[in-house]
């Protein structure tokens, strides 16, 4: 699927082509992007501080909204403190080049996102993967470099599948001494632990009036949950502090609009006013997963709301898909590394989707699927569900060096020129 170029949007709808479309894709997993509340305080944001500080933070180009967010996100997240970056994919090379003199080597999870091994790698550290989810695996490797400081890095909700990283497994493995456990949960915040607090806080690593344990990092974006625009780095005082003083991609970068940073403030009081939210979208997506298994779709049993399958051979998606679009839905039919093969369907729901509109979609798949040769249950039997692993080794203990931050070895079918994962 080439890019989308839309017209305009809403929290559950596109405009592409003059043609509406009902939208299933992206991200905005609380549908903040469009919240009037987040969309005022953004408005009141451009009146206060105009469109860009046009500069560095650490020159003229901090701003007031930029210190109270970090100081609210560091409460949010029970750590000590909070560094927000331009965006997310920044926020992991900041954290790189932070931990880099005192950490040689990161272990990385095969199927991270590029950014979180492209910052290792940028940074000078040795990157080195594991399988998939395999906390012992990362706990082995983990222990061989613990001399040189050793850092396991992973998604906290891995974009691609829907699967969630093992995070308190990797924290009991990490070996005494200099070793560290960051978690990129760009798409974990605002959708698991309490009051979408992630993947830490999902996997009992932090609780109410408990600070997470200085060993563990968290980086994310304020894209996927929030709904807005940026990067944070939360952690312990010395690792953030350092980032603050010595990462040039932050240090040297126009930082994200203060405007924007007002209406990611406000979208965060929304979170933890509104508990409705979260319930509204773990209701929808259980919904959408058993709608997706009456259809014979075989899935990944995640509670997140990412639904990566296949239906067939990528002629018949294709026809799958134009159908959908011709019914009034998006559901993407994506190439992008990480999922079950080459090309698949990467399905999102939110906590605005109506249950008319999850319903709808689920008809038009059943429609759109009646209409190729292959049976419902040809389907199923074909369909190749993803592995699970939760955290106990599947025999497959050694790791594999990672090329450099493009390497795309584990997916030999792809290049680089990859169309972008919606949102």
């Amino acid at each position: 699927m080439a890019r989308i170029p839309v017209e305009s949007a809403s929290a559950t709808e596109i405009v592409v082509e003059g043609k509406k479309l009902t939208g299933f894709g992206g991200c905005n997993y609380l549908g903040l992007a469009h919240h009037p509340e987040v969309l005022n305080a953004v408005r009141a944001g451009l009146d206060r501080y105009g469109l860009s500080t046009t500069a560095s933070r650490e020159t003229t180009g901090d701003t007031m909204a930029h210190e109270n967010l970090e100081a609210e996100l560091a409460n949010f997240f029970q750590t000590q403190q909070c560094l927000v970056t331009p965006e997310g994919y920044s926020a992991n090379l900041a954290l790189g080049q932070a931990l880099a003199r005192d950490y040689r080597v990161a272990i990385t999870d095969e199927k991270c996102h590029r950014s979180v091994s492209h910052a290792a790698t940028a940074a000078g550290m040795r990157v080195i993967a594991y399988p998939h989810l395999d906390s012992r695996a990362a706990g082995a490797l983990a222990g061989e470099y613990v001399r040189e400081g050793v850092v396991i890095l992973t998604d906290g909700v891995f974009a691609a599948d829907g699967s969630i990283a093992p995070a308190k497994a990797l924290f009991e493995v990490l070996p005494k001494g200099r070793a560290l456990l960051v978690i990129d949960d760009c798409h974990g915040f605002c959708v698991l632990g309490r009051s979408g607090r992630g993947t830490a806080d999902h996997h009992g690593l932090s609780a109410a009036g408990l600070p997470l344990d200085s060993r563990v990092l968290i980086t994310t974006s304020l894209a996927k949950g929030l709904g807005c625009y940026g990067g944070v780095l939360a952690g312990p005082s010395s690792i953030i502090q350092h980032a603050q003083d010595i990462a040039s991609v932050y240090r040297g970068t126009t930082p994200a609009p203060p405007a924007i940073i007002e209406g990611a403030r406000q979208a965060l009081k929304i979170v933890e006013r509104e508990p409705i939210l979260m319930q509204k979208l773990r209701s929808n997506t259980d919904r959408l997963r058993k709608g997706l298994q009456k259809l014979a779709i075989s899935l990944y049993p995640t509670p997140a709301p990412i639904f990566t399958f296949v239906t067939g051979d990528t002629a018949s998606m294709e026809r799958i898909h134009r159908r959908l679009i011709d019914s009034g839905y998006l559901a993407p039919l994506i190439a992008y590394p990480g999922g079950p093969t080459d090309r698949y369907f990467r399905v999102t729901v939110n906590a605005m989707h109506s249950a008319e509109q999850i319903d709808g979609l689920l008809a038009a798949f059943a429609l759109a699927m009646d209409s190729e040769p292959t049976s419902r249950a040809d389907v199923a039997s074909e369909a190749k569900p993803l592995r699970i692993n939760d955290g106990r080794t599947d025999g497959r203990t050694g790791g594999r060096e990672l090329i450099g931050p493009w390497d795309f070895s584990l997916s030999p079918t792809l290049t680089p020129r990859l169309p972008a994962l919606p949102g």
